[in-house]
């Protein structure tokens, strides 16, 4: 083809063919998500025959960098369906990474905003006691139970004013059970709804009468067993010897049964409803209030929590577990604990991944050592594998750290286990090294007025006779949150690295997870509660007919140091947490080390579980310097010289 040809048939190819290429261009964009198209035109001309072939294409450049997000922060998945359109509110389907299937396999504190979507996967794993649970039978039993407590049945003649049935609601899922909420209502009343308004001076009793029922989430006849029986009934005479020998603001036991043969099929413990706001509802402050406001509420919930919990403290025992009350209600010694059982759960899902979320508990103690109670669950499980023998042995090792005020002073090997024992528990003070408690204070068992006064301590399901670090002076849950990342999704806002600064109280992290207080906010609140429970330990020591001379603290009567039980707490209640569920336990033990190291002493958490997982030893003059930052840790709250929040 001569040069003259050529050229005419590419101008005349090139205006043919532009709007066309145009065209197809357009198409491509409005039928894919790519934003990088590509379309090519080959055109040529053989002896006056003309052929065209196009080829289109497109790039989504934006999908391998969502994939290396994912690989980074695994979250969630969002995939799409191909094919025909699904219906709609179907378009997207969730899948959770691994961590976050983690997270759904057992209880944990996540904050979580609880929407449609976690109503709905509770439902699903508590369909076996929800298919048990007969509301109408709740509401009868409960008219039944009320019209016996007003006697409104005398001599086998029906009363004037019966009762109608109370409205049952539900279901409200916890953790471990679910719970409907019981309300009476006057047969006079003119408008049935004004039981949710807060009663008035001369209303009758039936009309502000508000109860709650806890059933156990395994209250099945299938899989109910004694010793989850025996734990409610503890639970509930627990609670009626808090109310009647303390002024501990605990609910009111209205009726309770441990077996599920009885008129409701399932077991149960029937309480008075506690009027208020849960704890996390106003703990980061109400819409409009200022810094001041938030502060006074937070230091009211604080002594009104210090105050209640010192009075567990008259309950002491030499033993560790769970109480025990004989045929008559009366508190007799310690038995065997139940712990919820993590690492069963785990394997159960690995197993089926569509199981139910029924929790499995396993019973452990009475223990004589304190040592004993920390690590029992460890003790259920050997380990078959070098890193997670790194792992066990670096957290026995911090766990023989924990100075409890009734042992003696302790020497260490090169493991950091301990050789032999002291003889501060014939010499010490504190006789008994163990204390009643609460199984786990968080911010969802307080329920509190709009001021912060404590109207009730709930959740006392569990309630054990823990080390005084673990007990009745230890910390609140959500103040030591900071040292299990596994839990605590705090993130500096965007707003702390530009120059102007928010409140202390402001910078918190908000999110799916709900709200987080910042690290150093955590700290203070510590110190704070510290601060309040030595003050109110000397006030009632002065009471009873002077002090100490340590003003109130524990002190070990061979050891060197003050043993403050509920500074110690911080350490103690992060390493049960780790021992208690394998979920969290590498990132705790990564965050207690941390907080640890200085610049000059680091302890590198992969290194020393590398060294202790293949038999190794810890280097003794690096075992002393991590037992001394430790004890820092404890007593200032940090370490000098660290560089980790």
């Amino acid at each position: 083809m001569s040069g003259s040809l050529t050229e005419t048939f590419v101008e005349r190819s090139r205006s043919e063919r532009k709007a066309e290429l145009a065209r197809l261009t357009q198409d491509n964009n409005e039928n894919q998500n790519n934003n990088l198209g590509l379309v090519l035109g080959f055109s040529s001309q053989f002896n006056g025959s003309q052929a065209h072939l196009d080829y289109i294409g497109g790039l989504d450049t934006r999908k391998p960098w969502t994939s290396l997000a994912k690989l980074v922060q695994p979250t969630r998945w969002k995939v799409r369906f191909e094919g025909a359109e699904p219906a709609k509110g179907d378009q997207t389907k969730t899948l959770p990474s691994l961590r976050d299937a983690l997270l759904d396999v057992a209880p944990l504190d996540l904050r979580q905003k609880e929407g449609e979507g976690e109503r709905e996967r509770k439902r699903k794993g508590f369909k076996g006691i929800l298919d048990q649970i007969d509301t109408q039978a709740i509401a009868s039993f409960a008219r039944d139970i009320l019209r016996n407590r007003r006697k409104l049945v005398v001599k086998g003649r029906r009363a004037a004013a019966p009762l109608r049935l109370p409205r049952v609601r539900g279901p409200m899922f916890g953790s471990a059970h679910v719970f409907y909420s019981i309300e009476f209502f006057d047969r006079h009343e003119k408008n049935r709804d004004s039981w949710e308004s807060k009663p008035s001076v001369g209303t009758t009793e039936a009309r502000r009468t508000k109860w709650i029922i806890k059933v156990p989430v395994n209250g099945t006849p299938d899989t109910w067993d004694q010793l989850s029986a025996e734990t409610l009934r503890t639970e509930a005479l627990v609670l009626y010897m808090l109310a009647t020998e303390t002024s501990m603001p605990v609910p009111e036991i209205i009726d309770a049964d441990s077996s599920p043969h009885n008129q409701i099929h399932v077991p149960y413990l029937i309480m008075e409803f506690v009027d208020g706001q849960a704890l996390d509802e106003v703990w980061f402050g109400l819409d409009g209030e200022d810094e001041e406001s938030v502060r006074e509420r937070r230091t009211r919930v604080l002594r009104g929590l210090a105050r209640a919990m010192l009075q567990l403290g008259k309950y002491e025992f030499e033993r560790g577990g769970a109480p025990v009350f004989d045929g008559g209600g009366a508190l007799v010694g310690v038995g065997p604990l139940r712990e919820l059982d993590v690492q069963a759960m785990i394997d159960r899902w690995l197993g089926n991944e569509d199981c139910e979320r029924a929790p499995v508990y396993a019973a452990i103690g009475p223990f004589a050592e304190p040592a004993e109670l920390y690590t029992a669950l460890l003790d259920l499980y050997p380990c078959d594998a070098e890193a997670n023998t790194g792992v066990d042995r670096l957290l026995r090792m911090l766990v023989q750290f924990i100075r409890e005020p009734s042992a003696g002073p302790k020497s260490y090997n090169s493991e950091g286990l301990e050789k032999g024992k002291g003889k501060g528990k014939e010499m010490g003070k504190q006789k008994m090294g163990f204390v009643l408690t609460h199984p786990g204070l968080n911010m969802r068992d307080v329920i509190v007025s709009e001021r912060g006064d404590v109207r009730g301590i709930l959740g006392w399901d569990g309630v054990r006779v823990a080390p005084r670090s673990l007990g009745n002076e230890a910390l609140p849950h959500w103040l030591v949150r900071d040292f299990n990342p596994f839990v605590w999704r705090w993130r500096p806002a965007p707003e702390f690295w530009s120059t102007t600064r928010r409140s202390n109280y402001e910078e918190e992290s908000e999110g799916v997870f709900g709200r987080e207080d910042a690290p150093w906010v955590l700290r203070g609140l510590r110190d704070e509660y510290a601060d309040i429970v030595q003050e109110m330990k000397r006030e009632q020591q002065g009471r009873d007919g002077g002090l100490n001379r340590d003003g109130g603290v524990h002190v070990d009567a061979d050891a060197d140091a003050k043993v403050n039980v509920t500074k110690q707490s911080l350490l103690a209640l992060s390493l049960d947490a780790a021992v208690k569920d394998p979920r969290c336990r590498t990132a705790v033990l990564r965050r207690i080390l941390a907080k640890c190291s200085r610049m000059s002493e680091e302890f590198d958490f992969d290194r020393i579980v590398e060294v202790l997982g293949r038999g190794g030893y810890l280097d003794g003059y690096k075992l002393k310097c991590l037992e001394r930052n430790f004890r820092e840790l404890v007593e200032r709250g940090y370490v000098r010289g660290a560089v980790v929040w």
